[in-house]
């Protein structure tokens, strides 16, 4: 595209001329203007668009590894650019360090919308003071699957509680009475807790049912861990709900490794819905996130920022209903022969 001086060097004059025609001076011989006018037609220069400030906000994942952050990620950045937004991405590796230093940097760059996805605060009981000094300098967050406590921002995600439920249903329904659970390390926010109430209340309705929960890492080698655990105090159980699908896949693992067979002597059952579980064998029964409708609502919050102001109280969590996915991995419980 032309720019003024090319059309100043075209009509044969000075670039303070060329922008004398090009707003209207009075200051300008006729025939001079005519010049400009015909070399910007010629060049097909054409007026810049005044400049917008850009509409970037910046998106926190613990890693790109587990493919849920990845599914969450790429759902996010779909919505918020239909919607006029950039997403910026960065991991924090669930350091506060990190978090810490990944925000101050957005801040610095005016990026001053930041959304955490099951941030620090999610897996910590630590005091983290840089939300708060985040608000009272004006930024605006939102939580994704884990947020602080009190904090005056909203607060979004799966419905912890009635996946609990679901899976619980799920694993009953299919004559199950002796079930496992693995959930993340004891550190782990309230989420987890109202997922093992959920458990907790489904299996109370059965006379004869019971569950065992056990605490383990998060990820693959956490539920190789978890269900080694459970499996070797309870060889009773044979079905296990895991409190995500990486560790639903470890678990997976380590039976197999044993010679037990999924889901012919334990039953197993994941929780996020990544694509990789359609995939594995046998495939991955699951609670999946609702992240169609966690996006969402991210791109109505993106798009309402002019107009939306910190209240001077906590939000309350707006929480999705999961959904359950039945695949190969969870079958009714085998009767033994008398």
């Amino acid at each position: 595209m032309a720019s003024l001086r090319d059309v100043a060097a075209h009509a044969g004059v000075s670039v303070a001329t060329a922008s004398r025609v090009l707003n209207n001076a009075e200051l300008v011989r006729p025939e001079t203007r005519e010049r400009v006018e015909k070399a910007m037609q010629e060049l097909l220069f054409t007026v810049p668009e005044p400049s917008q400030p850009e509409k970037l906000a910046g998106l926190f994942v613990p890693d790109i590894v587990n493919p849920i952050f990845t599914q969450i990620t790429q759902a996010i950045e779909t919505k918020a650019r239909n919607a006029g937004w950039a997403i910026v991405l960065c991991t924090t590796g669930d350091l506060a360090s990190a978090e810490r230093e990944h925000a101050q940097g957005f801040f610095t760059r005016q990026i001053t919308n930041l959304i955490f996805v099951s941030s620090v605060a999610a897996n910590t009981a630590e005091h983290l003071p840089h939300y708060q000094a985040l608000l009272e300098h004006g930024a605006r967050l939102l939580f994704i699957n884990g947020a602080p406590n009190d904090l005056a921002a909203p607060a979004i995600g799966d419905d912890e509680w009635a996946a609990g439920r679901i899976s619980a249903q799920h694993i009953l329904d299919l004559g199950h009475r002796s079930i496992g659970f693995i959930t993340g390390v004891e550190t782990t926010s309230s989420r987890s807790h109202l997922r093992l109430s959920g458990i907790q209340e489904m299996v109370a309705t059965v006379p004869d049912a019971v569950i065992y929960p056990t605490h383990s890492e998060w990820g693959v080698e956490g539920g190789v861990v978890g269900a080694a655990k459970l499996l070797e105090s309870h060889p009773d159980i044979t079905a296990i709900i895991c409190a995500s699908d990486l560790t639903a896949l470890g678990a997976m693992n380590y039976c197999q490794s044993k010679g037990i067979s999924v889901p012919e002597d334990v039953s197993i059952l994941g929780s996020d819905g990544i694509e990789l579980g359609r995939w594995v064998f046998p495939s991955l029964s699951t609670v999946a996130q609702p992240i169609d409708a966690i996006s969402d609502y991210v791109a109505t919050w993106l798009t309402a920022e002019e107009t939306t102001q910190v209240s001077s109280t906590a939000t309350p969590d707006i929480a999705f209903r999961p959904t359950l996915i039945v695949r190969n991995s969870t079958t009714k419980k085998k009767h033994k022969q008398k």
